[in-house]
């Protein structure tokens, strides 16, 4: 995607700053025509202007930040006049979350030999240390770990033969393409905690050098992600790089060594510290006093990794899944003719962390409600031309419903079906774990610029991708709700 001119983008959001109206429905419009009507871009936008902002301080959960969003979140809801869920005296969800943090981060690769000059990687660029690492000063050998997985159960050891003590593991993010389920090994928390079950006095992984806070804070063991450009400088000395290691890996290979290249790896972090997290809970309640307590689940993750060492504003990750949600939940308040079963929208916390939020709705839904019958849950759907439908070929009824709404609503957009195995990575996850029909949408034919950046800002939005996939979304959700 190419952002729009920075004076274009000033003006449409100056335009934005007036009260939204919806378009005027056909005279003949249905009132789920009148409701699909009234999710627009320019009310998706402003929502996501606001969020992005420095007064959320990157919505980070645990974070004051994060908190003042989650309350404004329950204070739009409730002027749109959806309902708490059954039996709570509020629309805020708390759980506990271990929070860490981060003061200093520095890594260099020094030279071969000894001799010359350290190279000192910039963030975003070779490195980003996690926001979950622990602290630590070490100067070591860096060896590879492949996946930097240890499964008896699946036959495999990244380790064998490798000797990790008092080394800095570096690792590939990604698993054997095997059609097998390594999601119990393919996470970041597994990896790190086997590294350190193999004495690593650090961790890098290969993927992005961006952000990441993914997990529980780590003990003993600093932790960063690194540029393959940066790998493939470790790997020089062996003649190898990431891209041939991979294709070994994806074929269900291993390989580990030592590469001979030495680094100076310091994090400065904070001691972890419990604080809160919410879930914004609202309930649009069905009209069927039969299946009213049955739900469909309309959700999105409201958090995104905060202000160190700048601010991230989280524009496209995710607060535009959160604004187009919130759109929803306005269209659908306003139905007269509501569908059989409940609608409950749910805005997550400690998706970043590890699907926390997600996790504990999924473990403790509210006691007043009933059955789960489907989740549709949207993230990064701030720019493209369609949706990418993970757990759409897991779950063919869900895709099904979104293929009709949007064949009725929006039939320029593309719909792709996904099937999910593995990690999860989204807030579907731990509701496909609980046996329920879950799956995610994410934007797809466009740039996600500046994803875990602090380039994710509303000048890269494409507001009409939100209130395209809002629209087809929310038609999706009547329908699932509304089958006898």
């Amino acid at each position: 995607m190419r952002a729009s001119a920075p004076t274009l983008v000033l003006a449409f959001a100056l335009v934005l700053q007036a009260p939204v109206a919806a378009a005027a429905p056909d005279k003949g419009a249905s009132d789920l025509d009148r409701a699909v009507a009234r999710v627009t871009a320019s009310g998706a936008f402003n929502t996501v202007d606001r969020l992005a902002s420095p007064e959320y301080a990157g919505r980070l959960t645990g974070t004051g930040g994060f908190e003042a969003a989650a309350r404004w979140m329950a204070d739009q809801a409730k002027r749109a006049g959806l309902k708490t869920a059954p039996g709570e005296h509020g629309y805020l969800q708390p759980f506990t979350v271990q929070l860490g943090g981060l003061d200093e981060a520095k890594l260099e690769l020094l030279p071969e030999g000894d001799k010359g000059t350290p190279e000192a990687q910039e963030y975003f660029k070779g490195f980003m240390p996690m926001l979950q690492s622990a602290s630590g000063d070490v100067t070591a050998e860096v060896v590879f770990a492949g996946y930097g997985m240890t499964a008896p159960d699946m036959g495999r050891d990244d380790y064998a033969g490798l000797k990790a003590e008092g080394k800095v593991v570096m690792v590939l993010r990604g698993e054997p393409k095997d059609g097998r389920d390594w999601g119990a090994y393919d996470t970041t928390a597994a990896r790190e905690a086997n590294a350190r079950a193999h004495g690593a006095v650090g961790f890098l992984m290969v993927d992005q050098p961006v952000l990441s806070a993914s997990g529980a804070p780590v003990k003993g063991l600093p932790c960063a992600e690194v540029s393959e450009d940066f790998a493939n400088q470790v790997l020089s000395g062996q003649k190898l790089k990431i891209e041939e290691l991979r294709k070994v890996l994806e074929k269900g290979g291993t390989s580990a060594f030592p590469t001979g290249r030495k680094v100076h790896f310091t994090i400065v972090a904070r001691e972890p510290r419990e604080r809160q997290g919410f879930n914004v809970v609202a309930v649009l309640p069905g009209r069927d006093k039969a299946l009213a307590k049955d739900y469909v689940l309309v959700g999105s993750h409201l958090d995104h990794v905060g202000n160190w060492p700048q601010l991230f504003p989280g524009a496209d990750d995710n607060a535009s899944g959160s604004a187009t949600v919130l759109e929803i939940a306005r269209a659908m308040a306003s139905m007269k003719e509501r569908p059989r079963r409940s609608i409950v929208f749910v805005w997550f916390a400690g998706e970043e962390m590890g699907l926390l939020g997600a996790k504990h709705f999924a473990k403790n839904p509210p006691p007043g409600l009933g059955k789960c019958v489907a989740v549709l849950n949207l993230d990064m759907v701030g720019a493209g031309v369609g949706a990418y439908v993970a757990g759409g070929k897991n779950f063919p009824e869900v895709f099904a419903a979104l293929e009709q709404a949007r064949d009725r609503y929006e039939p320029g957009i593309k719909l792709v079906a996904g099937e999910s195995k593995g990690e999860a990575r989204a807030d579907h996850g731990p509701f496909q774990a609980a046996g329920i029909h879950a799956v995610s949408l994410f934007g797809t034919g466009g740039s996600h610029h500046g994803y875990h950046t602090p380039e994710d800002t509303a000048f890269f939005i494409t507001p009409k991708s939100m209130e395209a996939i809002g629209r087809v979304s929310l038609a999706a959700a009547y329908s699932l709700a509304d089958t006898p």
